[in-house]
């Protein structure tokens, strides 16, 4: 893992993670679990806005967990725990939560279809599971790094390298997608690429996601525009799955 990369290149992603992640539920969510939470950054955003809710964490790093519970004090439920083992006993002793975020983690998933196919079962009626990650090039060669990922030197380039081979196309998410709506009933699956949460930036979904959501325009403008930071939004997937049990 590249520390020195995800830490300049991924903050800013899980900070609007969080924020589109709390706009897809109708109300503010009661529970909320991250996947691959790491050192809790996500966890901390959230809880700043939301200081009621009952926050969860999984990372399968004992030293991410150690840190994810130092950042956010007593009473912190962060496991170490692998995402497949929520298919296991731990899906009833978490139990279900309104909303579950998953970015940047489905390619370091040994089997991201039984890790989704149990988050999706694990959602309450109403609730969405917002995951967020690397897109591989349907026609990737295996080697070339996109330049909009902004790697620095080559081994962030070796790093990025093994990321675009661990992660999906858009094919591959969509047909895990069907797949998962095939196997829990009650849910839908939709993926996307790249824009707001999925969306074009200028189409009504992402102005909705701007009004409902505004502390996205301060994070932007406090991160700043670099080159190619337009073109990097095409290299991320964006996937909804919704618990429909409910809605009229």
């Amino acid at each position: 893992m590249s520390t020195r990369y995800d830490n300049r290149e991924t903050g800013l992603s899980r900070a609007l993670c969080a924020e589109v992640g709390l706009v897809l539920a109708q109300r503010p969510p009661s529970r909320v679990l991250d996947v691959g939470c790491g050192t809790g950054a996500t966890l901390a955003h959230i809880r700043a806005h939301l200081p009621d809710a009952d926050l969860v964490g999984i990372d399968p790093s004992e030293d991410a967990v150690r840190c994810a519970r130092r950042r956010l004090g007593p009473g912190s439920q962060v496991h170490t725990m692998a995402a497949e083992d929520l298919a296991g006993p731990a899906d009833g002793r978490l139990g279900r939560f309104e909303l579950v975020l998953v970015h940047l983690s489905l390619g370091l998933m040994h089997d991201p279809f039984t890790a989704l196919r149990a988050l999706a079962g694990m959602l309450a009626p109403g609730g969405n599971c917002y995951i967020v990650d690397l897109l591989r090039p349907d026609d990737w060669d295996g080697e070339s790094v996109p330049v909009a990922l902004g790697a620095a030197d080559a081994s962030e380039r070796a790093y990025l390298r093994s990321q675009l081979a661990a992660s999906l196309s858009l094919p591959e998410l969509r047909a895990v997608g069907a797949e998962i709506e095939r196997c829990v009933p009650g849910t839908r699956a939709e993926v996307r690429r790249g824009g707001l949460g999925g969306h074009d930036p200028g189409s009504p979904a992402a102005r909705r996601i701007w009004t409902r959501a505004p502390r996205i325009g301060p994070l932007l403008a406090s991160a700043g525009a670099r080159p190619g930071s337009g073109e990097q939004m095409h290299t991320v997937a964006h996937m909804v799955i919704r618990h429909t049990a409910g809605e009229r």
